[in-house]
């Protein structure tokens, strides 16, 4: 799977009980913090310091993590899930395209995919939170291939 992060937005990351995961950057790592405690997961640096490899150590794990590369900083909200957990991880920078797609439409938003970003249109009266940031009505770009989280619900990926 890959993702091609904004900057400065937080990506969820599920981890399984019963699966490796990897992170693999374009640039070295130079350093990483997690949130959790070491009792948390298993984490070490792999392929010359440009893969991070996870696998969780128990259940109900909801913490972050920061990487810093030689390119940029990301940021993660690291949670468990039995379904739809990531395995391999491949991240690039994104950015905000000219051309989009709609891929998702609802009464209450519309989804839009472009090459390395999406956006959400908020259609309703209502906020809405959309990947720890909050959406009123109108649009907000967000990263590509990451998981969308719409208050508190995994809609996409």
């Amino acid at each position: 799977m890959t993702f091609y992060i904004l900057a400065n937005q937080i990506t969820t990351i599920f981890l399984s009980l019963h699966l490796l995961t990897t992170i693999s950057f374009d640039g070295e790592v130079r350093s990483y913090l997690f949130g959790g405690s070491k009792d948390d997961i298993t984490l070490e640096l792999a392929n010359n310091n440009k893969t991070l490899a996870f696998k969780a150590k128990k259940k109900d794990i909801d913490t972050n993590l920061l990487v810093v590369t030689s390119r940029n900083k990301y940021y993660f909200h690291v949670k468990t899930s039995e379904n739809n957990s990531h395995q391999f991880i491949e991240v690039y920078d994104g950015e905000i395209n000219n051309s989009y797609s709609k891929i998702k439409e609802t009464k209450d938003y519309d989804l839009f995919e472009g090459l390395s970003s999406i956006f959400i249109v908020n259609k309703s009266n209502e906020k809405m939170r959309v990947n720890e940031m909050e959406v009123t009505k109108g649009k907000l770009y967000l990263s590509k291939g990451v998981p969308i989280i719409l208050n508190g619900e995994r809609i996409y990926n």
